[in-house]
């Protein structure tokens, strides 16, 4: 049924289909029978449609996160990207594992340095898991745009990367992202808050955080 719910193009388009044969039939053979038959049918794909209208999946929610962040991050707006973390989010890449506050600081220190031109999430992959309420999001990501240094802005052209979210269910259908792994990203890097109120240059951390539909 979720899957359903998820893509009923071939079950919708199909029923319709049979109820436009059932309607040839009728002038055909002007029997009865095929009005009912036609009538079902096309009730039945009118339901199948409405199931995608009607029933959200958890699965299309964690899209839609995704494509939230991607539109936050697009707009360089920090505080709308931190709308959609956990409280404990944990930015993860290799040896390095940033938590709550250092994560949400690394956000918006970049954030306000960058400005995209273009962002976009292509080979999206989702999973939320039933019984467990976690769920995870994979996505490549292409973008380009500026940053700005201490001298100028310069221009970082388009880069592609990979990146990796693990999200939880923090009220009913409510899905939060508590984990950003950059999976494939470009080796140029941007500043890591150190914690003392200053930021180093680390090529572990990517210059730029997520493309949309």
């Amino acid at each position: 049924m979720e899957s359903l719910s998820e893509d009923p193009t071939i079950l919708a388009g199909g029923l319709l289909l049979l109820a436009g044969a059932f309607v040839v039939a009728l002038r055909a053979t002007q029997e009865g029978k095929y009005l009912v038959w036609a009538l079902t049918a096309a009730g039945l794909g009118l339901a199948v449609v409405a199931v995608e209208w009607l029933w959200v999946t958890d699965n299309e929610r964690i899209e839609n996160v995704v494509y939230g962040l991607r539109s936050a991050v697009a707009s360089s707006d920090a505080d709308a990207v931190l709308k959609y973390l956990t409280p404990d989010v944990m930015y993860v890449k290799g040896e390095l594992a940033l938590e709550g506050e250092a994560t949400r600081a690394l956000i918006r220190d970049n954030l306000e340095r960058v400005r995209f031109d273009l962002v976009r999430v292509s080979n999206l992959k989702v999973n939320a898991g039933r019984q467990s309420r976690q769920g995870t999001a994979e996505f490549s990501a292409f973008f380009k745009g500026t940053v700005d240094s201490s001298t100028a802005s310069v221009a970082f052209g388009s880069t592609n990367s990979i990146w990796s979210l693990g999200l939880r269910e923090t009220a009913p259908a409510l899905w939060k992202v508590n984990r950003i792994t950059p999976v494939q990203v470009p080796g140029e890097g941007i500043r890591v808050p150190d914690g003392r109120g200053s930021g180093s240059n680390s090529p572990a951390v990517p210059r730029a955080l997520w493309r949309g539909r």
